[in-house]
C-alpha cells in the first residue's frame, strides 16, 4: 500500500454568544460573526462558516424571513466576500434567500478564496415551525474546494442519518454542520460522532451557545473522536484536518489484514434491501404529531 500524499485543511470554528435582551441588533449579531470568522482567518484557517440563525434570533419574532433577506443579506455577503479575499479563504455564511417567486430558504452558501459565491446548499428538512414559513430544499450538493469535497447539513437535517450518507455518497470529505441551539444539545455529540462513523468523515459544527454544560461546537473525525470542542460564548478556534488519512478495519480478523472502511461503506451497500427507504412519504400532516408543553 502506498504512502497517500498528505490533503490537509485548517477549519475555523467560532462560538457566539446566547444574548436574548432587546438591546441586539442584526447588525451587532453580523458584526460578532464577521470579527470571530477574521480571529479563524488570521489564525490561517482555510475555511469559515457560521452558525444557523444567529444573526435573526430576535428580528425574526416580528419580522418576516424574507423582508431579512431583502434587508440584510446582500451587504452580508459582501462582507463576507471582502475577508474572503483579505484572507485568500473559503467563508461560508448563513442566510435567509428569497427567490424570484418570493420562496423563502434556510441556507449555507460558499465563498470561494476570491470572494465569489461557487454554491449554495438550502436546508432539506425544516422543522414544524419553519414550515410554516419557508420553502423546502430539495438536493444535497457537494462543494469541490481545493483541499477537498465539502458538504452542508443544517440543524435538523442531522436528525436523518440519509443526509450526511447522500453527501458522502457524493464525494463530500467534510460535512460542515451550523446549527441553531437546541435543548436536546447533549444528543448532538453522540448523533455527530456517529454520521461521522457511518460515513468516515469528518463533521464540523457551529451553533449558538445555549448551555456551557451540553454545548457543542466542535471536530469530530472520522473515526468518531472528538478532535476539538469550543466551549466558552464568543470564541474560537482553528482546527488541522487531514482529508487523506485512511481509516482501516479488519473485518476479516484475519491477522496482518485491513481494509478501507469508507470504500467499504459505500461500495458494499445492499441497495436491493433498502427499497423502504425510496418509497413514497405520506404528506406531513402535522396534525398527526404529538406535540406537549414543557409544564405538562
Amino acid at each position: 500500500m502506498t504512502d497517500t500524499p498528505r490533503r490537509t485543511a485548517q477549519i475555523g470554528l467560532i462560538q457566539v454568544k446566547p444574548r436574548y435582551d432587546e438591546s441586539v441588533t442584526v447588525e451587532g449579531c453580523l458584526d460578532e460573526l464577521l470579527q470571530l470568522a477574521e480571529q479563524c482567518l488570521k489564525d490561517g484557517a482555510d475555511l469559515v462558516f457560521m452558525p444557523e440563525a444567529y444573526q435573526y434570533r430576535l428580528a425574526r419574532r416580528h419580522i418576516p424571513r424574507g423582508e431579512l433577506s431583502k434587508t440584510y443579506s446582500e451587504t452580508y455577503k459582501q462582507r463576507c466576500s471582502q475577508l474572503a479575499r483579505k484572507y485568500n479563504a473559503y467563508v461560508v455564511p448563513w442566510d435567509y434567500e428569497i427567490d424570484e417567486q418570493e420562496n423563502v430558504y434556510n441556507v449555507s452558501y460558499v465563498l470561494d478564496r476570491n470572494g465569489v459565491e461557487i454554491g449554495r446548499y438550502r436546508k432539506v428538512h425544516l422543522t414544524r415551525g419553519e414550515t410554516k414559513v419557508l420553502t423546502y430544499g430539495r438536493d444535497f450538493p457537494v462543494f469541490d474546494l481545493d483541499f477537498g469535497k465539502v458538504g452542508i447539513m443544517i440543524c435538523f437535517d442531522n436528525y436523518f442519518p440519509e443526509s450526511a450518507r447522500i453527501l458522502a455518497l457524493r464525494g463530500a470529505e467534510l460535512i460542515l454542520f451550523p446549527l441553531f441551539g437546541d435543548t436536546l444539545n447533549p444528543q448532538w455529540e453522540i448523533k455527530l460522532r456517529a454520521r461521522a462513523i457511518d460515513n468516515s468523515v469528518y463533521v464540523a459544527t457551529c451553533h449558538l451557545h445555549a448551555d456551557p454544560g451540553t454545548s457543542f461546537t466542535g471536530m469530530v473525525s472520522p473515526t468518531g473522536e472528538i478532535i476539538a470542542k469550543v466551549e466558552n460564548e464568543g470564541t474560537y478556534q482553528v482546527v488541522e484536518i487531514d482529508l487523506s488519512t485512511k481509516i482501516m478495519t479488519n473485518t476479516r480478523a484475519v491477522k496482518g489484514s485491513c481494509e478501507d472502511i469508507k470504500q467499504m461503506l459505500l461500495k458494499l451497500r445492499r441497495m436491493e434491501a433498502y427499497q423502504p427507504l425510496l418509497e413514497d412519504v405520506p404528506q406531513m400532516n402535522w396534525e398527526e404529531i404529538e406535540f406537549f408543553n414543557k409544564e405538562e
